[in-house]
């Protein structure tokens, strides 16, 4: 009840701010509101005579509001509503998507039937106060740390699937975050999450200080991480043409072996329009009887100390464009411990104004118990607003 009562709020606020004539140039000047609908369709299949189809409707509504030059309100909810034959699978249930991690529950469903699930959620929901060098954003919010593109170790709050591509705001947690701005190219910042039991063995907080040094952005992050501490680094910069990037963390385990949790990356771009990129990780925390499947992992079960199922992992892409409207992925995960190969390639066509059509494929291949190999074809139309 109280989700729909939160809700139902929230749309009344959008409603007035966009409903009423005479408050029209207040809102053109301080208020924003966007958002997009997309219908994805996905085909999983093994040899052909195991076909599963998935159809996913999916809606995000952002709504920021200017409450002056020192306030600032978002809200960011997302809308999807299941049909198809993941709703057969064992690990897919509606339990698992009713869950809500923070402090407020901002998660529930509205439709929760055999053939049809629908889930609302709210990963966005904060205030941030701005005044001179400093800046305190309270509530659900994005605490973006991570520097590399595909593995993020230095991610302590929010650790993201890089597969899931369809959910590009990534997740976010609830806590509040003080930032001060220490020079033109460095801050300060000092975060802390928490459960709603108030749990300090599950609560994050760390302090991260981002300076530039000879070019390099480079960040020193401090942390108590649940029940361990943390010690992390990272940077990016330039070896003459190529892009240089890398993460990396330390965590100290009471009750546990202490392990690094690290990846690099580097980049290139060609002058014909071709885009290169090759990262690396080594996760410290792998233990093969760990229980972390490729199957977990593709259903976002991993944490900033487990973000593959492997000791070592290798990326490889290539990335450019066909023209104004077309642009083209290929690309590859290979991990030697599972002998797991991963190939991801994407192409996008952008139709017209917010109008966009993108195909991905995911092709398995791995030596991992109960996991087969699987292709994976997904197909998605966008429009946003």
């Amino acid at each position: 009840m109280k989700n729909i009562i939160l809700t139902s709020f929230l749309v009344l606020i959008a409603y007035n701010l966009y409903a009423q004539e005479e408050k029209l140039s207040w809102r053109k000047e301080n208020v924003s509101f966007s958002g997009y609908i997309k219908y994805l369709n996905t085909v999983n299949f093994h040899d052909g005579d195991d076909l599963l189809t998935d159809n996913l409707l999916h809606n995000r509504m952002n709504l920021t509001i200017y409450l002056g030059e020192n306030i600032t309100v978002h809200s960011g909810m997302r809308n999807r509503i299941f049909y198809g034959d993941m709703l057969k699978l064992p690990f897919f249930s509606a339990a698992s998507l009713d869950k809500d991690k923070g402090i407020l529950d901002l998660t529930f469903l509205p439709i929760n039937k055999e053939n049809v699930l629908m889930q609302s959620t709210f990963d966005r929901l904060n205030v941030n106060f701005n005044y001179k060098k400093w800046s305190v954003i309270l509530g659900r919010q994005r605490i973006n740390w991570g520097i590399n593109t595909v593995w993020n170790p230095n991610d302590l709050f929010n650790s993201s699937n890089f597969l899931d591509f369809d959910y590009e705001e990534k997740p976010g947690t609830d806590a509040v975050r003080v930032v001060y701005e220490t020079g033109e190219l460095s801050n300060l910042e000092i975060a802390y999450s928490t459960n709603n039991d108030f749990d300090n063995n599950q609560s994050i907080i760390a302090a991260k200080y981002l300076f530039n040094y000879k070019s390099y952005d480079i960040q020193l992050i401090a942390a108590q991480y649940y029940d361990d501490y943390s010690f992390g680094l990272g940077w990016a910069g330039n070896i003459k043409n190529f892009g240089f990037k890398g993460e990396a963390n330390y965590f100290i385990t009471p009750h546990d072996d202490n392990i690094w949790v690290s990846s690099i990356s580097i980049d290139y771009a060609f002058k014909n329009g071709i885009n290169w990129m090759i990262s690396g990780l080594y996760n410290g925390n792998y233990r093969s009887q760990n229980g972390l499947s490729l199957l977990n992992y593709y259903n976002y079960e991993l944490t900033v100390k487990n973000l593959f199922p492997s000791r070592y992992a290798f990326f490889n892409q290539f990335s450019g464009n066909f023209g104004a409207a077309w642009t083209w992925l290929v690309g590859g995960i290979y991990a030697p411990e599972n002998k797991l190969t991963l190939l991801i390639p994407q192409i996008s066509y952008s139709i017209k104004d917010n109008w966009d059509l993108d195909m991905y494929i995911q092709s398995y291949f791995a030596d991992i118990p109960n996991i087969e190999q699987r292709n994976i074809l997904y197909v998605r139309l966008r429009w946003s607003f």
